[in-house]
């Protein structure tokens, strides 16, 4: 992309253009942040379960042992004994295994989901174009790549250096120790330097994470007229048609189900059309349309009408004038005055205003 293209592109992108990159399984996602999470889960699941395991398959071992000292090693025994090793070793590794499996779908899936296409996996020739591999090498996002693994490097060697330095007073003690004692004093410095540098890693990936999404958004940035021809196309298509048609509906019934109970009167065709009219004497100059529906809307209007006990007067000329000539919110033409007048005064004199 020239320099003039992306200068040209200051436009955010529609959902479209986002929705088309994701199912071509261009998601948004931080690879640092799957492993980190996968990486502490283990840790974490290592820690709890440790103990359980490494007691599980020292007795398994001492038992495979025994086994082979007292039984004959025919081909049946050591098949025998290693078939019972093996699903021991399965069953201690399986609640590990798991956990590190749904930690890394958690984190797959809470970046955007998992991708379902195929595009990304098809071979392209031009990664084998010596000179695109040399551009690669020196791009932004090349330059963030080695950043980021300097920043893991100092992370790491901060992490170890720190956790030593507050252990330093207790390695005096080793000498006391006997194999078991320091297997689990290297064990537990091992533990802390891990969770504090994953601990690191995580806020690091964050980060990255935001980096990504930031990109992602910024290389499917549009230009004007692209936003323009894409709209273009999705009002041309009968889907989105249908999509836009049915929210305005939805609009239409909610806006009628506030405005409607606010009318002074209903005047009805009275199967096909229905006008809702307000008049204010001290802040209208004239009797406003609030709402007006045909057929199914019409029969809509005047269910709200009967329900907010808004008064309903059948006049099928001026029930057919307002709805053709008014729109709704605004004030009925004078050649209509008397007529609306008429029905008014009607409604008020139900209702004892006059």
């Amino acid at each position: 992309m020239s320099e003039q293209d992306k200068h040209s592109k200051t436009e955010q992108p529609t959902g479209k253009r986002i929705s088309d990159a994701k199912e071509k399984g261009n998601i948004p996602r931080s690879r640092d942040l799957t492993s980190t999470v996968t990486l502490m889960a283990g840790i974490i699941a290592l820690y709890v379960t440790g103990g359980f395991m490494f007691s599980t398959l020292k007795g398994s071992a001492k038992e495979l042992l025994a086994g082979i000292a007292t039984q004959d090693m025919t081909q049946a025994g050591v098949y025998t004994l290693m078939l019972k090793l093996l699903f021991t070793t399965t069953l201690v590794l399986a609640p590990f295994l798991l956990v590190v499996v749904v930690a890394g779908l958690v984190a797959e899936i809470s970046q955007g989901g998992i991708s379902t296409s195929f595009e990304k996996i098809g071979f392209d020739f031009e990664k084998l174009n010596p000179v695109q591999g040399v551009k690669r090498l020196f791009n932004k996002d090349a330059a963030v790549q080695v950043l980021k693994s300097f920043l893991k490097i100092v992370i790491v060697g901060y992490m170890a250096y720190r956790v030593m330095r507050d252990e330093v007073n207790n390695l005096i003690y080793l000498v006391d120790m006997d194999i078991g004692g320091i297997t689990e004093f290297i064990g537990h410095i091992s533990f802390k330097i891990v969770l504090h540098t994953c601990g690191a890693l995580f806020i690091l990936s964050v980060l990255d994470l935001i980096f990504v999404k930031w990109r992602f958004i910024e290389n499917l940035k549009m230009t004007k007229q692209e936003v323009k021809d894409e709209n273009k196309d999705s009002e041309g298509d009968p889907h989105i048609k249908g999509k836009i048609k049915q929210k305005q509906f939805e609009q239409a019934r909610r806006r009628m189900r506030l405005i409607i109970p606010t009318a002074d009167v209903v005047v009805t065709n009275p199967t096909h059309f229905a006008v809702a009219l307000k008049y204010d004497r001290q802040k209208m100059a004239a009797p406003v349309v609030l709402a007006k529906g045909a057929d199914f809307l019409a029969q809509r209007i005047k269910e709200i009408a009967r329900e907010s006990n808004i008064t309903l007067v059948e006049n099928r000329f001026l029930a057919r004038e307002l709805y053709a000539q008014v729109k709704e919110g605004e004030e009925i033409p004078e050649a209509l005055y008397a007529a609306v007048a008429e029905i008014l005064a009607y409604v008020y004199s139900l209702k004892g205003k006059i």
